[in-house]
């Protein structure tokens, strides 16, 4: 008979691919109902625990402090949404604010219940679930690919548009974090020489579709992970926290050194596209970024408490950059990048608190990582998350990055059964 603890463990690790279908949904037939199918397995674990709750009568004091942490960013997410609203930024809706709320809160919820109903069990391991999770998400994803089914609204001839993901750049950071995760996960290679051996080949299969998904950025970001995670000198790399804060700016001060290394033979024969506007510009998007700094250092306008969601359109931030690009509007902009987006959107406040967050998981799971505990590899895929949200929306809001990146921040709010007795004595 399945425990409560393994039903919710198997909903939660369905509701991944769901999610990328939701995506893929969406565009189809709309963002309202694509956040339906997004949210839908997610806000069933949540009813289901709320049903269990109430039947077992049970009010527990299990939640961390870190919890109220992770909700008040995701406030500011909410309160971003309604300033948009307020402002009439074109395309947001009462409908909108409410589905794209949902998805900022749920997945995150329905981990933590996942947790809650799994800490007296001390076989249980997140990070497993977790793994589990997003392969499924990579699964439909490849099956999709090969099966011809055709990516909505983000295909570029020539390269894998995974069809059940909200962007072309979400399945080489998808495939990257699970790639490193999957690293850290291969032990005892001699002992277990048929698990080693599949794992092998399906980091084999991750860099095919890291290759063909042909991110420059992103498979640069990953080499320099897979060789510190592979070779373990992670354990003694220091500053990677500091370093990772000016990932936007080191990229833009030395982009014609990015351009050499993208030439060389090896990453020229690897990704192809290395011509040097293209590259030193990264792919126009530097123009934003440099719109984005302006505003910082010049404007100020709403810095303190952000401009709200798509804030740039209340001040034209990227008229100039539309205009550039031949675009007649520059509504359905975004910054291509987490770290922008969330300073325009929700201030010095909402990037305040996303700072603080990542420096929680990083030390976290950092020491789980030196303790080789079996959270251990989330270590490695939180690692990826600390340089790529600074230079793509991955991590921002409805995007699949947030509900990766506090679903790894769950595990942090809960309270062990131990912990929770001692609170309770």
């Amino acid at each position: 008979m399945m425990r409560k603890s393994q039903l919710f463990n198997a909903l939660y690790i369905a509701a991944f691919p769901v999610f990328g279908y939701g995506s893929y949904y969406g565009v189809k037939n709309g963002l309202s109902k694509g956040f339906i199918v997004m949210v839908a397995p997610f806000l069933a674990i949540l009813l289901l625990h709320v049903i269990d709750a109430a039947y077992n009568r049970r009010v527990g004091r299990s939640i961390k402090p870190l919890f109220w942490l992770c909700m008040a960013y995701i406030g500011t997410l909410v309160l971003s949404q309604v300033v948009a609203l307020k402002n009439g930024i074109p395309g947001v809706e009462t409908g909108n604010v409410v589905f794209s709320s949902l998805v900022y809160a749920a997945p995150f919820l329905a981990a933590m219940v996942v947790c809650a109903h799994n800490r007296h069990d001390p076989e249980f391991d997140f990070a497993n679930t977790l793994f589990l999770a997003l392969s499924a998400l990579l699964a439909i994803n490849i099956l999709g690919y090969f099966g011809g089914v055709s990516a909505v609204g983000h295909s570029f001839e020539g390269r894998a548009n995974l069809p059940f993901l909200r962007g072309l750049y979400t399945g080489a950071h998808l495939l990257s974090i699970w790639a490193l995760m999957l690293i850290v996960r291969i032990r005892h290679v001699a002992q277990r020489p048929v698990a080693t051996a599949l794992a092998v080949l399906g980091l084999l299969v991750a860099l095919y579709f890291m290759l063909k998904v042909n991110s420059r950025l992103s498979t640069m970001i990953f080499l320099m992970l897979f060789v510190l995670f592979l070779t373990k000198a992670i354990k003694i790399a220091k500053g990677l926290y500091t370093i990772s804060l000016f990932t936007l700016p080191l990229l833009l001060s030395f982009a014609l050194l990015v351009y050499q290394v993208l030439s060389t033979p090896f990453f020229a024969a690897i990704l192809g596209r290395v011509d040097k506007e293209d590259v030193t510009s990264f792919n126009g998007r530097s123009y934003i970024w440099y719109a984005v700094g302006d505003w910082i250092t010049n404007d100020r306008r709403g810095l303190i408490f952000g401009l709200g969601y798509k804030g740039h359109y209340t001040i034209r931030l990227f008229d100039e950059v539309a205009r550039l690009w031949g675009v007649p509007d520059s509504h359905n902009f975004h910054s291509h990048s987490t770290f922008a987006e969330v300073i325009l959107a929700q201030g010095i406040v909402g990037i305040a608190l996303l700072y603080v967050l990542f420096w929680k998981g990083f030390a976290h799971y950092r020491a789980e990582y030196l303790s080789r505990t079996s959270q251990a590899p989330i270590f490695a895929g939180l690692c990826y998350m600390l340089f790529i949200w600074q230079i793509d929306i991955f991590c921002y809001g409805t995007d699949l990055g947030h509900a990766i990146f506090f679903a790894m921040l769950a595990p942090m709010c809960i309270r062990s059964a131990s912990e929770r007795r001692e609170l309770l004595q």
